[in-house]
């Protein structure tokens, strides 16, 4: 039916060659995506309730002891966050957020910039 040259087979295989080459190497590309998509955070993922872990990422517990969780607020720094702990273990846990004006060095100000951050547990 066709009568094709040599040379014309030749072109013709390596124009097919080469379209199916370039329909590998888009596959190709499309699965990386796709696995770069799928990607997310260990803690994420292991966790069954994400409102759980948003809250806990953004407040922070002032019955916890522990001081480096209780620095990230803001204006309290180590020293600050000793007497937190101090005041606690004294008079046990917080039972509101506003019994947290009782430590020395958290006043209405500090308190004002700090109390959407903190709860209760």
């Amino acid at each position: 039916m066709f009568d094709l040259t040599r040379q014309e087979k030749i072109i013709l295989i390596f124009l097919s060659l080469s379209f199916v080459s370039g329909l590998g190497i888009s596959a190709y590309k499309k699965t990386q995506k796709r696995l770069e998509l799928d990607v997310r955070p260990y803690e994420m993922a292991a966790l069954q309730d994400a409102d759980k872990f948003i809250a806990q990422q953004r407040f922070i517990n002032i019955n916890s002891f522990e001081i480096d969780e209780l620095t990230r607020l803001a204006g309290v720094g180590e020293k600050l966050a000793e007497r937190i702990v101090e005041y606690h273990k004294l008079h046990g846990p917080f039972k509101s957020k506003e019994d947290l004006m009782q430590v020395e060095g958290i006043g209405g100000k500090k308190f004002e910039k700090i109390k959407d951050l903190i709860i209760l547990e």
